[in-house]
């Protein structure tokens, strides 16, 4: 896709603090909004509190996908994108997520060379920079970029979904 537009998905989480990476991405429970990304619905889905909450064995996330792209190889947000992220910077201002702080994990498919794991760090940071401009405290939102090592495990390890930035909230 050479010049083209790069889609990412962007998942927002709900997750349950001690638990295992790898238990949480065998046990994410993902959804999508159907219709327009708003932030009611970005707020009705991060407001969602797991009935396992608080139990360190049982691990409790619960996930939107959004679709976000990115210029092809490159952390420059399409003007789709920052229309959807709008209404992520809207919902986390909303007095009901008031105090909650979020993890934006940087994710790649299998292509492409040894630079993924930086691609993804600056694609993290590219929407914690961006949700920042749009009025969030730099202090609730931490980028971090893990490249291809933790692919959606319904999905090939090259298919265009794994490229994606998760939103994850931590109870």
């Amino acid at each position: 896709m050479r010049g083209g537009v790069a889609g990412v998905v962007v998942l927002v989480t709900a997750g349950v603090a001690g638990v295992g990476a790898d238990a949480l991405a065998q046990s994410r429970v993902r959804r999508s909004i159907d219709g327009p990304v708003t932030r009611e619905s970005i707020v009705r889905s991060l407001s969602v509190v797991p009935a396992t909450a608080g139990d360190p064995d049982v691990p409790a996330e619960v996930s939107v996908m959004l679709r976000i792209g990115f210029e092809f190889d490159s952390a420059d947000l399409t003007a789709a994108s920052r229309r959807d992220l709008d209404q992520v910077a809207e919902a986390l201002a909303d007095a009901e997520m008031a105090g909650v702080s979020v993890t934006l994990e940087g994710h790649t498919d299998a292509t492409g060379d040894a630079g993924n794991l930086a691609l993804s760090q600056r694609r993290a940071s590219a929407v914690v920079t961006y949700l920042v401009r749009r009025g969030i405290a730099r202090g609730r939102l931490r980028p971090v970029g893990y490249g291809e090592d933790r692919p959606l495990p319904a999905l090939a390890r090259d298919d265009d979904r794994q490229r994606r930035v998760e939103i994850v909230r931590t109870f």
